[in-house]
């Protein structure tokens, strides 16, 4: 069964209890921007449908999408809190409980029109992907559908970018190998035809479709290509982390990861270079 929004009057309390603030204990950072739009994330205590963090298999779907069962955080502190042994359950009730102690008199209040975009819009766009990648894909019952998460953080989705760069350059690497090897696997062909492979000692090796096959793709346009996927991910890193402390400065996790990206992004800027 398909997980359920939660209803507008639950996310109406929440957000009224919330002080416009992320309910993890000492962050400070908003919910709504000074443009009236939603930059966290609702949470679930108790996980919405099975295989996620602290799913209760005795529950049902009204509780999952109750109020009592959820709470709004900025992105870090859910990625933090999906650590089930540090954040069980009775730790994130009291967590929100806390929390919503600060705040039970505040007039804080979103746009009606955001909170039903909200609690509907990625709901459904997260439920069609999953949808379509486990159960519609066209070869779903095949074993070879590719796996589309929509569950995977903007980190994980990054790193799974690096190992499929670091993937294709295995794979050059292994077409490299099989073509430097084609001159000894034709010769030794030959002779056992009974053909000696002297008979083509005569022609120049710039004429001999054989001879340092494919060069330029595996010595030249090979490097050059993983290179400028290596520098465009981590430029797309710096230029997605700098927008997002804006909102969460508060954030020492991605702070790290930003400050790591910016160095790099420096030396390449200042050491990359194409292979002629």
């Amino acid at each position: 069964m398909a997980r359920l929004a939660p209803k507008t009057d639950v996310l109406r309390a929440l957000f009224m209890r919330s002080g416009n603030q992320c309910a993890f204990p000492g962050c400070t950072q908003p919910l709504v921007n000074d443009k009236n739009k939603f930059i966290a994330q609702v949470c679930h205590i108790e996980a919405a449908s099975e295989g996620g963090e602290r799913f209760n298999p005795d529950g049902n779907d009204e509780h999952r999408r109750s109020y009592e069962n959820l709470l709004i955080l900025c992105y870090p502190h859910h990625i933090e809190t999906n650590d089930v042994e540090e954040y069980p359950v009775d730790r994130l009730l009291c967590i929100k409980r806390e929390h919503e102690q600060l705040f039970l008199k505040s007039d804080f209040k979103i746009d009606e029109s955001e909170l039903t975009k909200l609690s509907y819009e990625m709901e459904k766009y997260w439920s069609d992907i999953d949808r379509l990648n486990k159960l519609e894909h066209i070869f779903a019952d095949s074993g070879i559908a590719m796996d589309v998460n929509g569950v995977d953080s903007f980190f994980d989705v990054i790193a799974s970018a690096h190992d499929a760069v670091n993937g294709i350059e295995i794979f050059f690497e292994a077409l490299h190998k099989s073509d430097e090897e084609l001159k000894s696997d034709f010769e030794a062909l030959l002779i056992k035809k009974g053909v000696s492979p002297e008979l083509f000692s005569d022609i120049p090796y710039y004429e001999n479709p054989i001879e340092n096959r494919n060069w330029e793709l595996h010595n030249l346009g090979a490097p050059n290509l993983l290179q400028r996927l290596r520098i465009d991910l981590v430029h797309v890193v710096v230029k997605f982390l700098e927008e997002y402390l804006k909102t969460h400065s508060n954030d020492l996790h991605a702070k790290a990861k930003f400050e790591k990206a910016k160095g790099k992004l420096k030396e390449y800027a200042g050491t990359a270079m194409h292979v002629d």
